[in-house]
């Protein structure tokens, strides 16, 4: 694993620590509050089932918890992912998540790294669509055939979980000959991504706390239905 993107991240949010306000490990989402809100992707793995010092989170340094995203544990990593969000302020501008992806997508070969509901939106707009998922279903690439499919690609869509399971600094890299987009909830938005290789970056600002861990706490897994998130696009203009 090439480090240095996580290494970058983390030399990103130094500076005065701050002590973590809130956890909500969810079925499908963990929020930390610390400097800020931040939240990421719940990796559950049936090896790993529970975090280190659940329960007594709150209180602790957050960038000792941040520091969890080099973890191998999906879900120690989800945690840090999280945590390392809340000490960003996000970047970026309000946006269409959806739109602009499909806009750049028109005729063109794309690759989908992530099992996203705009999907089909993809395929019947672009040239040739490739999605790859861990766990692909019908229709869908294992996540081993991205050395194969992405050099050949215009546009490569990448969820921000590859962070957690390591891949992003791979993917970047096969990226290079494409526009790359890393997308979702768990983006870190400030210029690490960008100046890592990514072109875009489509995460989201938390505005509302207790609306978003009431979803997060109560099973909410569809993005449209998380409650207290503003989508935003940050580019290399932005940063």
């Amino acid at each position: 694993m090439t480090m240095q993107l996580y290494e970058d991240l983390r030399q990103s949010i130094q500076g005065e620590d701050c002590e973590v306000r809130r956890v909500v490990i969810g079925l499908h989402w963990t929020v930390v509050e610390s400097r800020h809100l931040g939240m990421a992707h719940t990796f559950r793995s049936p090896s790993y089932p529970e975090v280190e010092d659940a329960g007594q989170l709150v209180g602790q340094s957050a960038l000792a918890v941040a520091g969890r995203l080099l973890s191998w544990n999906p879900l120690e990593a989800s945690l840090g992912l999280a945590a390392l969000n809340s000490m960003i302020g996000p970047r970026g501008t309000d946006c269409d998540l959806n739109q602009q992806i499909l806009e750049l997508s028109r005729d063109r070969t794309v690759v989908v790294i992530g099992r996203f509901p705009f999907t089909d939106d993809i395929r019947r707009v672009a040239r040739t669509t490739h999605c790859l998922e861990l766990d692909p279903q019908p229709g869908e690439l294992p996540a081993a055939a991205a050395e194969a499919v992405i050099p050949g690609a215009d546009i490569v869509v990448i969820t921000a979980t590859a962070l957690i399971n390591k891949t992003m600094p791979r993917l970047l890299e096969l990226s290079r000959g494409a526009r790359s987009i890393v997308l979702g909830p768990s983006t870190p938005m400030n210029e690490v991504l960008l100046d890592h290789g990514a072109e875009i970056l489509e995460g989201v600002r938390l505005a509302d706390g207790d609306a978003l861990t009431a979803c997060v706490g109560q099973g909410v897994k569809k993005f449209r239905r998380l409650l207290g998130i503003q989508p935003i696009t940050l580019t290399h203009g932005d940063a």
